[in-house]
């Protein structure tokens, strides 16, 4: 079973916009580690910097292995030259295409879609969940299966109503408690392959 972890690049967004404090941060990303070690064999992400990254190398040390992170290998617009001094922390995968291809294909890599916090590239990447599940489900019927899950801790406010009417399967939870336990309802269906 793997997970994509979507999130924030600028730690403080948890801190100034959402409820987690800063001197709780890194035992946040260490619990985030624990629970997803115990029910994930992969944590995957883009190789870049930010609260995604941060939980997935704490998952990847948990588990001994790299975790997966994905780049966009044949953008020439944006570049991925800040991605590079990463790339020895993670078992590296094109993704055939640009930063676009990427944002747009990164959450269809698992059944089981983590956001922890909101910014203009986590939004993009969930907002892609409905296209998977709306017009995916028809080359990979499995697509119309995507969970998201939401962190309320990591948020000023929910998503817009429309969000829920056109992305099946998100959840908003208040604790790893919380997630632990819709994981474990879900955990047949996450653990289907893609």
């Amino acid at each position: 079973m793997n997970c994509v972890v979507i999130g924030v690049s600028d730690r403080s967004v948890l801190w100034r916009h959402g409820n987690i404090e800063e001197k709780e941060y890194q035992q946040m990303v260490e619990e985030y580690a624990k629970l997803l070690a115990k029910y994930f064999e992969n944590v995957i992400v883009t190789p870049d910097d930010g609260v995604y990254t941060d939980i997935a190398l704490k998952f990847g040390e948990l588990k001994n292995k790299k975790p997966i992170g994905y780049y966009p290998d044949k953008d020439n617009y944006y570049g991925i030259e800040h991605l590079k001094p990463n790339f020895e922390k993670y078992e590296t995968k094109p993704i055939d295409g640009d930063w676009y291809k990427l944002n747009a294909d990164l959450t269809k890599k698992a059944l089981c879609v983590i956001c922890v916090g909101f910014a203009p590239g986590s939004m993009i990447e969930l907002s892609f969940i409905k296209y998977h599940q709306k017009f995916g489900k028809y080359k990979n019927p499995q697509l119309k299966q995507i969970h998201l899950f939401v962190d309320k801790r990591a948020i000023d406010q929910k998503l817009p109503k429309t969000f829920n009417e056109n992305i099946k399967n998100l959840y908003y939870f208040k604790d790893l408690e919380e997630l632990e336990k819709m994981i474990l309802e879900k955990k047949e269906i996450l653990s289907e392959k893609i």
